[in-house]
């Protein structure tokens, strides 16, 4: 073998072992319940803050309830863990699940409250919504408190002020660019809860996901929040 071939071949050991690093510098993982709607938004909300697939991947698994969603953004983070011990890609900075805790009597509450204690998912955030990811989509365009007792209800009220909402619509930028006051919203819906000794319904914890990513983008990119 000539140097010449063992200079190519170490070449490209060495371009197999950089890690593809997220251009923001930041990863996450974002494993979502519904196979439209979340992934729809966070896309777009993605691209309004020039942040890439390698920076943020969106993922929907078979399973929606929160446990198996849980277990399946444990899996893929350790699986990204150990091929960074091999220099093929970075760890997630951040793992986030999104579900919606839907009726008040509904199973998934109770699996919910599993799938957060910190035995069971050390590490992960969660954002979930109250009954559904469509009251943080209202909070774009009204503040409001009153009870929405399941996803069907949310949906209706959503509908009062975005006519064409359906679970595949992909916000158009006029929605994304009220993300500021949603963001406001949904933090004054929460203090609203605690003040008052609310139920908890209508509530969101959407913002928080949606801030972490804002904070990873170039600062002109980033919303005024």
């Amino acid at each position: 073998m000539t140097d010449r071939n063992k200079f190519a071949r170490g070449s490209r050991d060495y371009a197999r072992r950089r890690p593809i690093k997220p251009p923001s510098g930041r990863s996450f993982l974002i494993v979502t319940e519904g196979a439209k709607t979340e992934p729809n938004y966070f896309t777009a909300l993605r691209g309004r803050l020039r942040l890439s697939s390698v920076d943020v991947e969106v993922v929907h698994p078979e399973g929606t309830d929160p446990v198996t969603l849980t277990k399946h953004a444990i899996t893929l983070r350790d699986a990204r863990k150990k091929s960074a011990k091999h220099g093929d890609r970075v760890e997630y900075d951040e793992v986030w699940v999104v579900f919606d805790l839907e009726q008040t009597h509904d199973i998934r509450r109770e699996q919910a409250k599993r799938a957060m204690h910190p035995k069971n998912a050390a590490g992960i955030y969660f954002a979930w919504s109250d009954p559904s990811f469509e009251y943080w989509l209202i909070l774009h365009f009204e503040y409001t408190t009153a009870p929405l007792d399941c996803a069907v209800a949310a949906e209706a009220r959503l509908r009062r002020s975005w006519p064409e909402y359906q679970k595949c619509c992909t916000p158009e930028s006029d929605v994304i660019e009220s993300t500021p006051v949603a963001v406001t919203r949904s933090i004054r819906c929460r203090e609203y809860h605690v003040t008052s000794g609310g139920d908890g319904n209508p509530c969101t914890k959407v913002d928080l996901l949606v801030c972490s990513l804002n904070s990873a983008t170039r600062p002109f990119h980033r919303f005024q929040l």
